[in-house]
């Protein structure tokens, strides 16, 4: 029966419809690998959008602020934002109260490289709303190292910014970042010198972190008064010199803290004994100035209105990359479009082809069926032809998928873009399914083309 319906189709057509399925399926299993490449890219990059910081807007210059101190959150305002429609949990961030300089040697103390030093912030936050806690995130009084966590960011801005401006300084994978030798110079003269290592890179939280075990002990050991906030002395009824600090004030006789007053820069007529201002000082010591939130979705536009009306401003943590990541899916969709147009394209042309192989055996065909040969044993006839065909196409369709993907980890990897290499258990589910579609298609276009004959 093979013999008899033989027949020499148009091999162009062939050729064409087989070179347009290569094209439409390897564009199609691309695009699939490379939309969950980028999405998992982005997902490890970028924090989740749920997480973000509050602060109070500071507004004016430099002489307006002088003297109005740190903006605090009292602890009206924080449980007035824990009580927030959506609001999971919250926690204050607590920053270093000591002069700090670091000194970084990123080829090591000893070799041809050169410090990078800095003046700096450190920062602690409850372990909970870090990204995670690294094992060596650990700290008492007898650790002979401070672990620090940075943001992944800064990695990035020294090896993309930093680094090839400066040939002392060698670009840094996380491995190496991790093995730098640090210094922590603590004071205006450097009188305190302490050994630090980074030990993760945050990519939730845009501050230097420190464990607060370590944060809360040198704040007491080593911590200043707050040199934000500054008054005028008041005495026999005039002001006695230039604006002192608070250190000045806590630094007075229990006799001149008792009798002396004081009024802030910033409304020199509102005089407070000094006694009140201490203790209004000490009483808010425990407030932070700037919180860390976590809401259940991504915060709407009404949410973030009620919070800019309270004069809160909220900085998303490394906000998702909203326009960079719709311009690749872009990229992505349109390369399957382009595949689906190939396939379909493909499609139309194998049918047109096998249609024509019909026509051309319907006579051997026509006697066949008359003999007592069932319609559904010729379509399986001509349906294996063209799966003889169309299965080895799909084969290396899936290779040469395979391939352009890996080529693309390898110009990624060169970049910084770390994408694993092949392709995915997903993408290998829906390469099935469009195998599966294709040759039903085709499979139907057969079996109508040889029910004509025996109509």
């Amino acid at each position: 029966m093979r013999e008899a319906v033989r027949a020499k189709g148009s091999g162009w057509e062939i050729w064409i419809a087989s070179l347009g399925c290569l094209l439409g399926s390897s564009l199609l299993i691309l695009a699939a690998q490379l939309y969950q490449d980028s999405n998992r890219f982005f997902d490890e990059q970028v924090s989740p959008s749920n997480f973000f910081t509050l602060n109070k807007k500071i507004l004016g210059g430099a002489l307006v602020n002088m003297g109005k101190g740190e903006k605090t959150f009292t602890q009206e305002e924080l449980d007035q934002i824990e009580k927030m429609e959506g609001v999971m949990r919250t926690g204050g961030f607590t920053r270093n109260k000591f002069p700090l300089t670091l000194y970084i040697w990123p080829s090591g103390k000893v070799g041809l490289g050169a410090a990078a030093k800095t003046d700096l912030f450190f920062e602690s936050i409850p372990d909970e709303f870090l990204d995670f806690v690294p094992e060596e995130w650990e700290w008492d009084e007898n650790s002979s190292t401070i672990p620090i966590i940075v943001p992944k960011f800064y990695l990035d801005l020294w090896n993309f910014g930093l680094a090839p401006s400066r040939v002392e300084y060698p670009t840094l994978s996380n491995e190496a970042a991790t093995g730098m030798p640090i210094e922590l110079f603590i004071g205006n003269n450097r009188e305190v010198t302490l050994e630090g290592r980074f030990v993760a890179f945050s990519k939730r939280i845009n501050s230097v972190l420190v464990p607060e075990s370590f944060l809360s002990q040198a704040n007491e050991e080593y911590g200043k008064p707050d040199a934000g906030q500054y008054f005028f002395l008041w005495k026999d009824g005039a002001v006695d010199g230039p604006p002192r600090a608070l250190g000045f004030l806590q630094d007075l006789t229990e006799e001149q803290k008792q009798n002396g007053e004081v009024s802030p820069i910033a409304s020199p007529a509102e005089k407070k004994p000094i006694l009140e201002i201490l203790e209004a000082q000490t009483s808010d010591t425990h407030l932070p100035s700037r919180i860390i939130v976590q809401i259940e979705g991504s915060p709407s536009d009404a949410f973030v209105a009620e919070l800019e009306a309270k004069g809160y401003e909220i900085n998303r943590e490394f906000p998702e990359q909203d326009l960079v990541k719709k311009i690749t899916n872009a990229v992505f969709l349109g390369m399957a479009i382009i595949g689906v147009l190939f396939s379909i394209s493909s499609i139309a042309t194998f049918a047109t082809s096998f249609r024509l192989l019909v026509t051309q055996a319907s006579e051997p065909a026509t006697n066949l069926l008359s003999l007592g040969f069932s319609s559904d044993s010729l379509t399986k006839l001509f349906f294996r032809r063209f799966v003889l065909i169309f299965a080895p196409v799909f084969l290396l369709a899936l290779a040469l998928g395979s391939g352009l993907q890996y080529e693309l980890c390898k110009i990624g990897k060169n970049v910084g873009i770390e994408v694993e290499a092949g392709l995915s258990i997903p993408t290998f589910v829906f390469a099935f399914a469009y195998c599966i579609l294709f040759l039903v298609i085709n499979r139907m276009t057969i079996e109508k083309s040889v029910k004509k004959l025996s109509d």
